[in-house]
């Protein structure tokens, strides 16, 4: 059985399928390092959405997100997978980065997201340059 945290990662973007899985006080953070309007925490289902909807939408072309899932492991109330997010930027940049997200729900629906990246090499890919890009990809 797939676990919250994949369910969650294999719906990344679609945005109307990852607005359904959300409590209405959910929170969305990202590594401190990064800019506060990226990194959170985005508090509250609105909020969410329109954080997914500006890195589904603006970030990456339709269409062209893939995950491939490394690693998962808890249940529906507490989980974590470990996955490759590939996808093509708006600039036509290939992107393949290392990415770990944890879950947690209430009542079936997610109500806490906590997800963390390599920054860096997500930093460089959104410029062209393949930096820290995953073996394989």
């Amino acid at each position: 059985m797939k676990t919250p945290a994949r369910r969650l990662v294999e719906a990344f973007g679609n945005c109307s399928a990852l607005e359904a899985m959300y409590t209405e006080d959910v929170t969305w953070r990202l590594n401190h390092s990064l800019a506060p309007n990226i990194a959170g925490p985005h508090r509250g289902k609105a909020a969410v959405c329109a954080f997914n909807r500006a890195v589904f939408e603006k970030f990456y072309k339709p269409s062209s997100v893939e995950v491939e899932i490394l690693d998962e492991i808890g249940d529906e109330a507490s989980s974590v997978v470990r996955f490759i997010y590939r996808a093509t930027s708006r600039h036509q940049h290939p992107y393949a980065v290392e990415y770990v997200l944890f879950a947690k729900t209430v009542n079936g629906l997610i109500s806490e997201v906590i997800e963390l990246l390599d920054t860096h090499a997500s930093n460089e890919q959104h410029q062209g340059r393949a930096v820290g890009v995953p073996p394989g990809s």
